[in-house]
C-alpha cells in the first residue's frame, strides 16, 4: 500500500506513528511458524518493532523501490510482518515544482487485504499529520491505513475467515452440494472452448523479477469513466477488465474469438457472519475466475456489462468460500507436509489476467496534500497482468503489475498502452 503526496514527512513521526498502529492490530505483533505439532499458525513476537527504510529518489526513479520490495518476500519466523518504506523526492530544479514523498507499507497477504491494509495506511497518515500540525509542521505523502493509540494489551484481532463461514457456504459440511457446485464451475470454465495458449507468457521461468507500470486518471476522466459506465449498466470495475481482456486479444495477432480466464479478489466481508470491519486487520478475501470470450466486433460494455453479471453470479453461489474448500483449507491445522500439494495445486491453475479493485479510499481529512492511495502486487506464475485499481479524491490509479521474467518490458508496455487508450477513448462515442 502506499501513499503519494506534496510535502515531505519526518521520519521520527513515521516511526512514532508506527508504533502507535503495531500496538492496537495483534496481527501486527506476531510471526508465522509451522511445526508438525501445530500446523501452520500466527505466534506472538513482543518487541519486534516495524522496519523504516528511508531514500531519496526522484519522480521517475522511485517506482523502482517499491519494485524492490515487492522482490523481497517475508522469511520464515520474521516478525513483524509489516515493514514500512519512505520515500523523499530529489529537490527538481524548477523552483516552482513542491516537495514530495511516498510512504509504503509492504505486508505478507496473510495478515491484511487490500482494504484492510487501505485502513492501517489511512489511519497512519492521519497520525503522522496530526502529529506535525501539532509541532507546526505540515504532512503529505502516500502510505498505507493505520489505526488509534492503544497499549499493546488492548490490541486486538478478528476471527478468522474460516470461523465466520455462514452455515450454507461451509462447504466440508455439505460435500456432496460443494462436489456439484465445483461441477458447475468447471463447466462454466469450459463454457467457450478450449484456451488459447499465450505464446508470449513464460509459465516456466524460475526467477521472479517484479514490475510496475503506474497510470492515473485525471478527476475528469475519472468521472466521465464512471458516468459512462453507469449510463452503459455497468460498472468501472467491469470496465477495467473488459479493457485489460480486450488489451490481451489484441496481442494475439488472430482474427478469430478467442476465450481468456479472468480471476478478480473479491471482499468476502459482506459475505460472512456478522460483515467483519476493516479494522482491526485481517484477510479477508477469495478469488472469483471465469472465462470470457473475444472477438473482433466485441463490444466494451456488453463484455463490461456480461463480466459484473457472471461475477455476481458466482458469489452468490458461494464460490468465493468454496475456493478454500477446494484447497483444502477450513481452518484445521496445516502441517508442513501440505506444502508441496498445495503449491503443485496453486501453480496448476489456468493462466489468467487479474484485475483487483478495491474502489473509493476514503480521504485522509487530517492531511490534504495526500494526492493518492493505491496498492500493487507481482503476478503469479500463471498471471499476465496484475492490475491494482483504486480511486483516491476522484482519480482512479491503476499500478499495473508484471513479472519480467515471464512477461518481457516490451509486452507489458503493449497491453498497458492498449488498456490507456480504451479508457480515455471510450467515452467519446455517444452514448
Amino acid at each position: 500500500m502506499k501513499r503519494f503526496s506534496t510535502g515531505t514527512l519526518v521520519p521520527k513521526r513515521i516511526g512514532q506513528a508506527l508504533n502507535t498502529v503495531q500496538q492496537q492490530h495483534a496481527l501486527l505483533q506476531t510471526q508465522i511458524s509451522w511445526t508438525e505439532g501445530n500446523g501452520l499458525r500466527f505466534e506472538p513476537a513482543p518487541g519486534a518493532v516495524i522496519e523504516l527504510l528511508c531514500h531519496q529518489s526522484s519522480a521517475e526513479r522511485w517506482p523502482g523501490l517499491i519494485e524492490q520490495q515487492l522482490s523481497s518476500p517475508f522469511a520464515p519466523g520474521t516478525a513483524p510482518l509489516m515493514r514500512c518504506l519512505y520515500i523523499e523526492m530529489a529537490a527538481a530544479d524548477d523552483l516552482e515544482s513542491a516537495p514530495s514523498c511516498v510512504l509504503a507499507l509492504t505486508f505478507h497477504h496473510s495478515i491484511a487485504d487490500g482494504r484492510s491494509g487501505t485502513e492501517i495506511l489511512r489511519h497512519l497518515l492521519s497520525l503522522i499529520a496530526s502529529d506535525s500540525q501539532n509541532h507546526n509542521h505540515s504532512a503529505t505523502d502516500i502510505a498505507t491505513p493505520a489505526t488509534a493509540t492503544a497499549s499493546s494489551a488492548e490490541a486486538t484481532h478478528l476471527p478468522s475467515m474460516a470461523e465466520l463461514m455462514p452455515a450454507h457456504y461451509r462447504w466440508a459440511e455439505q460435500p456432496e452440494a460443494a462436489k456439484q457446485l465445483r461441477t458447475t464451475l468447471i463447466n462454466d470454465y469450459r463454457r467457450h472452448g478450449a484456451l488459447p495458449v499465450i505464446p508470449w507468457l513464460a509459465t516456466e521461468a524460475t526467477q521472479r523479477e517484479p514490475r510496475l507500470i503506474r497510470l492515473q486518471l485525471s478527476a475528469d476522466a475519472s468521472q466521465h469513466l464512471l458516468a459512462q459506465a453507469r449510463a452503459h449498466g455497468t460498472t468501472v470495475h467491469g470496465v477495467l477488465c473488459a479493457a485489460q481482456l480486450m488489451a490481451q486479444y489484441r496481442l494475439q495477432q488472430t482474427d478469430q474469438s478467442a476465450a481468456f480466464f479472468l480471476s478478480c479478489p473479491v471482499d468476502l466481508r459482506p459475505h460472512l457472519q456478522g460483515t467483519p470491519p476493516t479494522s482491526p486487520t485481517g484477510f479477508f478475501t477469495s478469488l472469483i475466475s471465469g472465462t470470457f470470450q473475444v472477438s473482433p466486433d466485441t463490444d466494451l460494455w456488453a463484455l463490461a456489462r456480461e463480466i459484473i453479471t457472471q461475477t455476481r453470479t458466482q458469489i452468490a453461489r458461494g464460490e468465493g468460500h468454496l475456493l478454500y474448500h477446494l484447497y483444502g483449507l477450513d481452518g484445521s491445522p496445516v502441517p508442513p507436509q501440505a506444502f508441496a500439494p498445495f503449491r503443485k495445486k496453486a501453480l496448476a491453475s489456468l493462466p489468467n489476467t487479474m484485475i483487483s479493485n478495491i474502489g473509493t479510499v476514503n480521504p485522509v481529512a487530517a492531511d490534504p496534500a495526500v494526492r493518492a492511495i493505491s496498492f500493487a502486487l507481482c503476478p503469479m506464475p500463471y498471471q499476465t497482468l496484475f492490475t491494482a485499481a483504486s480511486s483516491y479524491n476522484g482519480c482512479l490509479t491503476l499500478n499495473v503489475g508484471y513479472d519480467a521474467a515471464r512477461i518481457t518490458p516490451a509486452t507489458a508496455q503493449a497491453l498497458v498502452l492498449v488498456i490507456q487508450e480504451t479508457l480515455e477513448t471510450m467515452g467519446e462515442k455517444a452514448v
